[in-house]
């Protein structure tokens, strides 16, 4: 991997080429399939419960598909060839979930509410955050529906789940890890759970928790790691930041910063305190970070505005779900601007139509639309390829 100013500081510098390697790409279809083949094997068993959300959130929304849900097949490829639609039975009811995002699987034993306090018994997906950062939070969790007869463990789900996910940590153990709530030991049910976990794994009935809990917890080789995963709108900013007189713009309530691109030397993995961010520029120049990540959505539009004498400004919007502080877009995290696409009254084809090449490239990707009077340009400069419409006037 190539290196620049940002390795002086504790930045890990990328190649100016967006395409992973071929062992990044392996890796990642593999954890996927690993992930899809385990919330498949869930969704088979009628006793269980599909939680989303956190409580740390306020609200969670809970799903008892009694052995009946169905995932379907992949639909999309690129950055979200991780999503699936999970289908419920009877109902129109469904949901949509990105096992591209997933970094690890969780087996937790905690307190819960729904059981009055009692331990229950999930398999959290652990999501990525901001930058493609491993994070603790979880896009949904698979938990036995009903492990208990009134005040008593109920031994046959419990052996089942502790049965699936030691199988599922043998497979992976990097992506498989147990967690126990300290409450759970002061719970009455704590000896028999003791007991199960201990039979479970071929050990002595009398073996204690410290002994049982060691042997849930194999340490993970240390050849073992997980290669970051790469924002999907990496390589077409990768490409955008090559346009010939154009500008990196971040607009906020009285605040505009505008970095031409010619003076920006690429994009940046960096990483500090375990936080991940994308540095745009070189280190010991003018640069900025931004949480790629958090991108969603790239918009190519062609737009009147008046520092262009009224004529169309050709922008490439890099957009985040909901308000990011720009008076002018409110999704409008940041974007890419040509400076002068006209000189005097003509169009400057030579600076336009790279952008309409770029679009052309990515508009095959969902994630990727342009506004009507953008498609209306890139048809009448012949610039093939169809893609998406946006709702942007």
């Amino acid at each position: 991997m190539a290196t620049t100013n940002a390795d002086h500081a504790t930045g890990v510098s990328r190649p100016r080429s967006a395409t992973s390697s071929a062992d990044v790409d392996a890796g990642f279809a593999e954890r996927l399939a690993f992930f899809d083949d385990v919330l498949r094997r869930w969704l088979r068993s009628p006793d269980t419960t599909v939680a989303c959300g956190s409580w740390a959130d306020g609200a969670i929304a809970e799903f008892v598909p009694g052995g009946s849900a169905e995932l379907l097949p992949p639909a999309y490829s690129g950055c979200f060839e991780g999503v699936r639609e999970l289908r419920l039975p009877h109902c129109e009811h469904h949901l949509h979930v990105d096992l591209g995002r997933v970094h690890r699987l969780v087996c937790s034993v905690a307190p819960s509410v729904c059981f009055g306090g009692r331990p229950s018994f999930e398999v959290r997906f652990l999501t990525t955050g901001a930058g493609g950062a491993p994070s603790s939070r979880w896009l949904l969790s698979c938990m036995l529906t009903a492990p208990y007869e009134g005040d008593l463990l109920v031994t046959d789900p419990v052996r089942w789940y502790l049965e699936t996910a030691l199988e599922d940590q043998r497979r992976h153990p990097d992506l498989v890890r147990f967690e126990f709530d300290e409450m759970v030991f002061d719970d009455p049910v704590c000896d028999d759970l003791r007991l199960v976990a201990a039979v479970e794994m071929g050990m002595p009935d009398t073996a204690s928790w410290p002994q049982v809990l060691d042997a849930l917890q194999p340490a993970v080789p240390a050849s073992v790691s997980m290669p970051p995963l790469e924002p999907c709108v990496l390589g077409i900013l990768d490409d955008a930041l090559r346009l010939a007189d154009a500008s990196l713009v971040i607009y906020r309530d009285r605040l505009l910063v505008e970095l031409q691109t010619e003076q920006l030397d690429g994009v940046h993995r960096y990483v500090e305190d375990g936080h991940v961010s994308w540095q745009v520029g070189a280190t010991h120049d003018h640069h900025c970070h931004l949480a790629l990540g958090a991108v969603t959505h790239v918009e190519f539009t062609a737009e009147p505005v008046p520092c262009q004498g009224g004529r169309a400004n050709y922008t490439v919007w890099f957009l985040v779900p909901g308000r990011c502080g720009n008076p002018y877009r409110v999704d409008g995290y940041f974007s890419v601007v040509l400076n002068r696409p006209y000189v005097g009254g003509e169009e400057r084809l030579d600076v336009i139509e790279p952008m309409l090449e770029l679009y052309r490239r990515y508009a095959s990707s969902p994630w990727v639309t342009a506004n009507e009077a953008f498609l209306v340009r890139v048809n009448e400069c012949g610039v093939e390829g169809g893609g998406h419409a946006s709702s942007q006037p």
